[in-house]
């Protein structure tokens, strides 16, 4: 953790959290990914996982649990049902976020996004996506009621991210509809948000992205990837921060008390 007062750094941890030094291969340590403050700033929620750095780590072989930190005491416990997902065990989870209330985490797996409640006691699988589009990639909560997700759409069986849509889900209802802010750019941009707002303007050109917010603007230049003979236009990933206009929330997703996640299955 940086003070950014003293620019003081301080180690919150050390050792193997999770995973015991018998459990991994030659060469593989433990990894932490993705740290969030609850909403009262007493804890912290992140992903762990390993890592080899000599093996192509993908997703299934490096996959781990979701664990919250007491930052006062710096203990640690792993949520439970973030091991066991879909009775399949461990998932890569990823990206956890905190319900404005702080009473449940929203997280990303390699294949959809689940919510657990913070002591990790219950699970839902979201089951966003279809059959025919199953990628889906959660981005950020809206209220306690609504989660704001990215859906990827396939053409002729390969992604096509000229279709990718941004999403907002009814936690009470599953049911999904196009949210106030229409998101014009590619998959691999919308799954760097964390929060997003109709107050951010958004402007492509063939050179560069705009993002202007109130008081702010980021320009990000384009870079060309070569991949295979196959160089598309790419933006780095850009966090959008603002938050979202009371006005634009819909009325369902502002339920303070979370009651749409009372049952979790």
């Amino acid at each position: 953790m940086l003070d950014m007062q003293t620019h003081v750094q301080k180690k919150l941890a050390s050792g193997n959290l999770y995973f015991k030094a018998s459990e991994l291969d030659k060469g593989e340590t433990e990894v932490y990914d993705d740290p969030q403050f609850s909403p009262n700033r007493r804890s912290l929620a992140f992903a762990i996982h390993t890592d080899n750095p000599g093996d192509g780590n993908d997703a299934i072989n490096d996959s781990g649990p979701i664990a919250v930190m007491d930052l006062r005491s710096r203990s640690v416990r792993v949520l439970k049902a973030t091991e066991n997902i879909d009775g399949e065990g461990l998932c890569f989870a990823n990206s956890p976020m905190w319900s404005p209330d702080g009473k449940w985490i929203l997280f990303n797996c390699e294949d959809g996004a689940f919510i657990t409640d913070a002591q990790g006691t219950s699970l839902r699988d979201l089951k966003l996506g279809t059959d025919q589009d199953a990628l889906t990639y959660a981005v950020s909560w809206v209220g306690n009621g609504c989660v704001l997700y990215l859906q990827s759409h396939t053409t002729n069986g390969s992604l096509d991210p000229s279709k990718d849509e941004v999403l907002l889900y009814n936690l009470r209802t599953s049911s999904s509809q196009k949210p106030a802010l229409s998101m014009p750019f590619p998959g691999w941009i919308a799954t760097g948000l964390r929060e997003a707002s109709d107050s951010a303007f958004i402007l492509e050109s063939s050179a560069v992205k705009t993002i202007e917010t109130s008081g702010k603007e980021w320009i990000l230049p384009a870079t060309r990837l070569d991949f295979h003979g196959y160089t598309p236009l790419i933006w780095p990933a850009a966090h959008i921060i603002a938050d979202w206009r009371p006005s634009s929330i819909p009325r369902e997703c502002k339920q303070a008390d979370g009651s749409g996640l009372a049952t979790l299955k």
